[in-house]
């Protein structure tokens, strides 16, 4: 009977205890979160373990299997991609050069439009301008159907890109 008394009063302070320490949790707890609440009315803050920039760096690298980087660069600034030639009939042969766009001075608008179109409009061009409307409607641009977050963070990167 003694033993049994014991193991009850064991059993009531330890729960006891338990109910005392998750009480002190809980009020640490509101009083830790009350602050980081009000901070978060000031400010966007971002709970997430990389930044905003090494989340654009990664999906600029590699968004859905080719990289902004294979096309742009590293640096997005673009560059020349590739020489061909373009044979109309037996006379005419149009040496063409397919050059990769800067996006590093493109605005937001234009960047997002850009990066989630399936296909260019339609444009005139000029009887003289072949391989510029080759080019043109081809439409070499990759679709990714990135989500808006990930085009600002793909954004952001380009933006503050660091120059070594």
């Amino acid at each position: 009977m003694k033993y049994i008394i014991i193991f009850f009063l064991f059993f009531y302070f330890y729960s006891y205890a338990n109910e005392a320490e998750q009480y002190q949790l809980e009020n640490k707890q509101e009083q830790i979160t009350e602050p980081v609440k009000k901070q978060e009315d000031l400010m966007d803050i971002n709970n997430s373990f990389i930044t905003k920039y090494e989340y654009g760096k990664m999906l600029y690298n590699n968004p859905r299997g080719i990289g902004c980087n294979s096309c742009h660069g590293n640096d997005a600034r673009g560059k020349k991609m590739v020489d061909f030639k373009h044979q109309i009939s037996d006379k005419k042969v149009f040496n063409c050069t397919l050059i990769v766009p800067d996006i590093k001075s493109i605005d937001y608008e234009t960047f997002s439009t850009k990066v989630n179109s399936k296909k260019n409009p339609n444009l005139k061009f000029e009887k003289e301008q072949v391989c510029e409307k080759l080019i043109y409607y081809a439409n070499v641009m990759p679709t990714y159907f990135l989500v808006e977050e990930e085009i600002e963070a793909i954004f952001y990167y380009i933006q503050n890109i660091k120059t070594k």
